[in-house]
């Protein structure tokens, strides 16, 4: 099997498969591939927002540490293999070929989803390189998740909660987080990070399970320097530096502060060195990314309320007066929400589509920015950020493109200098 019969295999099976009431599917499928997941250690990341960030933190973190890490995050940022990693790198082509191979003599059902998969795919591959830790962060929820396979992790990590996949998690707050909880596990330690409106339901399912609890106290936290281009922090004796900006990065960088203490706790060797570095060094693709800095270019692919909020908190306080957008968003999104908060910042707005097949028309996303008033446009793709560009220059102003990770995707499956 080559690339792109590989490719073929995992795509004829649906994104989310024939709807799910346990976990016998995936159980049955790992079964019948000697239960890799069985062979691994593994810290479990559920959430709404923050799963990637944080995945990426405690990968870099455990790697300065010494020890081969395994991630697999979703969705995929470029292309579908950079969704699994072994110590930064890409499942190799061949690698990929080889497990599909091997699904392919086990599976004779079309049930699967595509998630279901890639997380046989991950789990054979990082038996097969021998990981000796796996960052394993969740699809949608917890509880039916695919990747709720694991039995012990070494910790749950519960990040931010907010609505999103509501069709599926539930309607309030509380629903979604019984589904998020569901990765929590008998006598293993949780960390939840700060600031959680999931935290009571968090706290109490931990709590019945007899699980250890972490969570950051923001007494012993203080912020000295919040902007786009990073973070600087105290947290109880230590400064740290994180090259993703934001708040929500601060947030983001406490829960893995407190997920180390709880792996240490358990015997694995992180040190202090290793924490400092790791939080340097990680940028996640798509998350409040700096693409370029004359003029200022930043890609964000927050498709949801507080994604989008945390965006626009970030933008306004950034000191730049004049920003254009450039707005694509999927059509299940609300884009009413959405236009609600970004009208705050922009000075003006492209709405774009085309990037996706799913993508909200242009047309209907420029009728939501203008019921708030914003100066709005529809854009083609390929002509708005050549236009967006020359009048961020013409401006003293700054670009930034938003509103879907499938159009922060486009953008980085282009060469950049194309657009230059």
């Amino acid at each position: 099997m080559n690339t792109e019969q590989a490719m073929q295999f995992i795509f004829q099976f649906s994104k989310s498969g024939e709807p799910v009431k346990n976990l016998d599917r995936i159980m049955h499928l790992l079964n019948a591939l000697g239960n890799p997941q069985e062979k691994l250690a593994f810290v479990h990341i559920a959430g709404t927002n923050g799963k990637g960030s944080v995945a990426e933190y405690l990968t870099n973190i455990l790697q300065c540490s010494g020890y081969r890490t395994g991630t697999l995050t979703s969705p995929y940022i470029r292309h579908y293999r950079d969704r699994i990693r072994l110590n930064g790198k890409e499942i190799p082509e061949n690698a990929l070929n080889a497990i599909c191979e091997q699904l392919k003599l086990v599976i004779n059902e079309k049930s699967y989803s595509q998630f279901e998969l890639t997380l046989a795919i991950a789990l054979i591959y990082f038996v097969q390189e021998k990981a000796e830790i796996v960052i394993l962060e969740t699809g949608i929820g917890g509880l039916l998740d695919a990747t709720n396979c694991i039995t012990r992790p070494l910790v749950s990590i519960l990040t931010s909660i907010s609505k999103d996949h509501m069709e599926i998690l539930g309607n309030t707050i509380e629903e979604i987080a019984m589904q998020k909880a569901g990765i929590i596990k008998n006598h293993c330690p949780v960390v939840i990070s700060p600031n959680n409106k999931g935290e009571k339901i968090f706290r109490k399912v931990a709590e019945e399970k007899h699980c250890i609890i972490f969570q950051p106290e923001e007494t012993k936290c203080i912020r000295k320097k919040i902007h786009l281009t990073g973070n600087d922090f105290d947290y109880e004796t230590e400064n740290y530096h994180t090259r993703m900006g934001g708040n929500h990065q601060i947030d983001n960088a406490l829960t893995v502060l407190e997920a180390v203490k709880a792996l240490r706790m358990q015997g694995i060797s992180i040190p202090e060195k290793a924490v400092h570095d790791g939080l340097e060094k990680t940028i996640v693709p798509a998350r409040i990314q700096i693409m370029q800095e004359n003029p200022l270019v930043v890609l964000d692919g927050g498709h949801n309320a507080e994604g989008i909020g945390v965006l626009t908190d970030l933008l306004s306080e950034s000191g730049i007066e004049n920003w254009i957008g450039i707005c694509g968003m999927t059509k299940h999104k609300d884009a009413d929400a959405a236009a609600f908060q970004l009208a705050l910042v922009f000075s003006r707005v492209l709405c774009v589509d085309q990037f996706t097949e799913n993508a909200m028309p242009k047309e209907k996303l420029c009728e939501a920015f203008t019921r708030q008033h914003a100066l709005a446009e529809p854009f083609e793709l390929e002509k708005a950020l050549p236009y967006a560009l020359k009048w961020a220059k013409g401006s003293h102003g700054a670009v930034v493109i938003c509103g879907s990770l499938y159009l922060a995707s486009d953008y980085l499956n282009r060469e950049w200098k194309q657009w230059n």
